[in-house]
């Protein structure tokens, strides 16, 4: 009796050791098929060109976002850029105006800094990002508007956005880095790395406005 009980615990805990061995197995799997799936993804966004927005969101913090950004004014026309409302969100507080014209140095934008850019240095995430550009939405009774952003970024930058501002209308504008060969990720730790996290990120962005509501 004693080793037919003995039998059955041991086979207990080989079924369980088995079971769990499976389901990390299957949720290892279908991890890193998301993350494949979102490589492809980012490297298959487009820019929005069907329409220009007369407002614009530049979100700091990957490279070169404000100078590529500012090459989209390249499609506007002298009277469309009359009515520019430009935000670049998350400068940091030692960033000024000063600080634009000096890293931009062109005449164009030079012309734009006083009258139609503003600066937001309070927000320190994707997440405050979105609520600081809300509050300049707002102040300025915007409905539409072009975000512009690094490519691996958009789509968690996107879906913090829309949750804050579910009836606004926005539109993307991704940005390639040049520091990141996305499509040779595997060729470089430091751009798999980049892309892992954020995918991580983006996966708990995910989970906590669902769940949280936040």
């Amino acid at each position: 009796m004693f080793r037919h009980n003995n039998y059955k615990t041991i086979m207990m805990k080989l079924l369980i050791k088995t079971f769990c061995l499976i389901f990390s197995i299957i949720i290892i799997s279908y991890f890193f098929v998301g993350l494949l799936n979102y490589k492809d993804k980012i490297i298959s966004l487009q820019r929005y060109q069907s329409k220009i927005s007369a407002n614009i969101v530049i979100l700091t913090g990957g490279s070169n976002r404000i100078i590529e950004g500012f090459k989209i004014l390249n499609n506007y026309s002298k009277s469309e850029r009359q009515n520019l409302k430009i935000l670049i969100s998350g400068t940091g507080k030692g960033f000024t105006k000063n600080s634009l014209k000096r890293m931009l140095q062109s005449n164009l934008i030079l012309k734009l800094v006083e009258c139609c850019i503003t600066l937001e240095n309070i927000s320190k995430d994707t997440y405050s990002n979105a609520i600081e550009t809300s509050k300049w939405i707002k102040k300025n009774n915007i409905k539409e508007f072009l975000l512009i952003t690094s490519n691996y970024h958009m789509p968690r930058a996107h879906l913090e956005f829309k949750n804050i501002m579910p009836k606004k209308s926005i539109l993307n504008y991704s940005i390639t880095p040049k520091r990141h060969k996305i499509k040779n990720w595997l060729k470089s730790p430091q751009t798999f790395s980049l892309i892992f996290v954020e995918y991580v990120k983006f996966i708990l962005t995910d989970l906590r406005i669902k769940l949280l509501k936040i």
